[in-house]
């Protein structure tokens, strides 16, 4: 059985998961897709964060362990971590009961002129998540992707008129609406699809910052918004200081690129029932149960910590998990 759900992450503090190093300006870059440029975060680093979150558990507590004994020896194949997450045992390995796939990119923040900043997405950004399952996503008409051509020599975007970012500036004899991320001018092109800001809002309701998206949301052109995700994440410059000169090494300057804070981005969760060799009768085995208990998890602890320097307070995100649609589990 095969069963899925829509895991969301919102960054809460910049996030670096590296793809090594770079002969460009950028020392360590981030990951990216390779035709569109998007930010993603890797299904190997939710993984093997979330497994470790179990792990925590498994080393504290032992009760629930369930120890199986056949002609290659004995092994513990019904930890959560094991079941939900897969074993390496030598004797008995198996997949675990949940699969994911890499979080892509839905909504970015950039600066703003006016109001401070924005989301921003993109048609193509809106129709892979309806493809993808997220709830209460239709796409986007015909009119509206016409809304976002520049055939009259302006560069469109479609956001709320009664918003925090439009500016009215003159137009010879009248005014027209825009609003300016970074150092780009967009002419309002037409009004947000309808319930669009309100079905975003929706993926994390209790973030007081997300709950603004309905009013500082931008849709550009998908060229436009390959654009920004490339030029528009941060880049921190990092030194290595000497222990006995306490100053800078020599040679040791780097540039590392980071998503920033307020990203919003969404990974395929799928379970299947238990894969492991015996299964209980009275305990849980099915897909939904896997759902079950990874929802109390991800619902007891937040943040949680994804990608690199941890310890500088990099890579921490709300997280939330709903169902492919209708309300939450």
């Amino acid at each position: 059985m095969n069963d899925k759900r829509i895991l969301y992450l919102f960054t809460r503090t910049p996030l670096h998961v590296g793809a090594g190093a770079s002969v460009g300006a950028i020392d360590q870059p981030i990951i990216r897709e390779r035709h569109t440029g998007f930010p993603v975060i890797p299904a190997t680093s939710l993984k093997g964060t979330f497994a470790d979150a179990w792990n925590d558990d498994a080393m504290r507590e032992r009760n629930f362990k369930r120890v199986v004994k056949n002609d290659a020896g004995t092994y513990d194949d019904n930890t959560d971590v094991a079941w939900l997450f897969g074993s390496d045992e030598a004797n008995h390995p198996f997949a675990g009961a949940l699969q994911f796939s890499e979080a892509k990119l839905l909504a970015f923040p950039i600066r703003s002129a006016r109001g401070s900043f924005a989301w921003i997405t993109c048609p193509m950004m809106l129709a892979r998540a309806d493809r993808d399952g997220v709830e209460g996503l239709n796409g986007l008409t015909e009119t509206e992707l016409n809304a976002l051509s520049d055939d009259d020599g302006d560069s469109k975007a479609l956001f709320a008129k009664s918003g925090p970012l439009g500016l009215n500036v003159k137009n010879g004899s009248g005014e027209k609406l825009q609003v300016v991320l970074e150092e780009y001018t967009f002419t309002h092109g037409a009004e947000l699809p309808d319930g669009l800001g309100r079905v975003l809002r929706g993926l994390l309701p209790d973030d007081p910052v997300w709950r603004e998206v309905k009013d500082r949301l931008v849709i550009l052109s998908n060229g436009m918004m390959s654009f920004f995700a490339r030029n528009a994440c941060e880049v921190a410059q990092h030194v290595r200081i000497n222990d006995e000169t306490g100053t800078a090494a020599g040679g040791a300057l780097f540039n590392q690129e980071n998503v920033p804070s307020e990203a919003m981005f969404y990974s395929v969760l799928h379970a299947f029932d238990e894969r492991t060799a015996n299964k209980p009768n009275d305990k849980r085995s099915k897909a939904e149960d896997a759902f079950k208990v990874f929802k109390v998890k991800v619902s007891s602890e937040k943040p949680f910590q994804f990608g690199g320097d941890a310890s500088t307070g990099l890579g921490y995100c709300s997280v939330r998990l709903n169902g492919q649609k209708g309300p939450e589990l």
